[in-house]
């Protein structure tokens, strides 16, 4: 049997698949700033970002 190829799951989930936005030149700034600062990934970020939100909209707290 051969070995899996690809780039391995990290996480609880695989990461396969992609989001492309338009942002204004200072956003992308402040988002790899915040990476930096922080040392996690941009993608990371935008994740936590995004979990938070849906927490606070549908009032889990």
């Amino acid at each position: 049997m051969s070995p899996r190829t690809g780039r391995p799951i990290v996480g609880e989930e695989p990461k396969d698949k992609q989001i492309a936005l338009r942002a204004k030149a200072s956003t992308v700034k402040k988002l790899r700033e915040c990476s930096e600062m922080t040392g996690k990934t941009q993608t990371d970020l935008l994740e936590e970002m995004v979990e938070k939100l849906h927490d606070e909209l549908t009032h889990k707290k």
